[in-house]
């Protein structure tokens, strides 16, 4: 017998021994009591307090009878816990793991988004209000903070970010940049109409000398510019047609 079938074996038979005296009252499991609390956790938005507090709502201390799975259920209920791990390690220690939301955007007003797309509830949300706000279908989350992502990245030779990005149901883009500039983009060819955007920015900031109020970039050979006063078409190479 190999030396992985001999220690399993032996574990067993420890196991067996171990039901064995409990069942006989030689071990008794009200005497094996928890008594080491192990935290590992980032404490940043949930507090050592949030978690100790959580475990000692489980009266049970025993170390047979605990439930860690309980627990751990509980511990996923505090705000801004993504995932929770609970263990028990002999004789008398309780292990515990706790990971955090980390909150990218703002999600249809009144809840957030983490960095992989998931849509979670916490209080005093108006404190995240300087995340970008995406506005969509909810089934639609996960993709659109993908999008949103790459189309910010289109965005970098401007300097401005996304502030707010909408999605309408049948798939249609409008963006808010950080300067308050409307980008109507569309359902369409949105990263090669970001990207002709993009490279004339500065050609139409220097024309104009002005910010625009609004740009529709839903044009086969170029995009609209308003103002607040008109108009103007610009063609692909930043100039004014007239």
């Amino acid at each position: 017998m190999s030396k992985l079938g001999q220690l399993s074996m032996m574990l067993g038979l420890l196991s067996l021994l171990l039901v064995a005296a409990m069942m006989s009252g030689l071990i008794r499991s009200e005497r094996w009591t928890i008594s080491n609390l192990e935290v590992s956790a980032e404490y940043q938005r949930v507090s050592a307090e949030q978690i100790r507090t959580t475990i000692a709502n489980s009266t049970e201390r025993s170390f047979f009878r605990l439930n860690t799975t309980q627990i751990q259920k509980q511990l996923m209920d505090i705000p801004w816990v993504r995932k929770a791990q609970v263990s028990k390690r002999w004789p008398d220690t309780l292990k515990v793991k706790v990971w955090e939301h980390q909150a990218v955007a703002v999600w249809n007003e009144e809840t957030l988004l983490n960095e992989s797309g998931e849509i979670f509830q916490v209080h005093a949300i108006d404190s995240m209000r300087y995340l970008p706000l995406l506005v969509g279908p909810q089934e639609n989350a996960q993709q659109m903070l993908s999008d949103y992502q790459r189309l910010n990245q289109l965005l970098v030779p401007t300097g401005v970010e996304i502030a707010r990005a909408d999605m309408s149901e049948r798939g249609g883009w409008v963006l808010v940049l950080r300067n308050g500039l409307e980008v109507v983009l569309g359902s369409e060819k949105m990263d090669a109409r970001l990207l002709r955007f993009a490279d004339t920015w500065g050609e139409l900031l220097k024309q104009s000398g002005r910010l625009p109020e609004s740009v529709d970039l839903r044009y086969t050979n170029g995009y609209v510019v308003r103002w607040r006063e008109q108009q103007i078409p610009v063609d692909i190479e930043g100039e004014v047609v007239s």
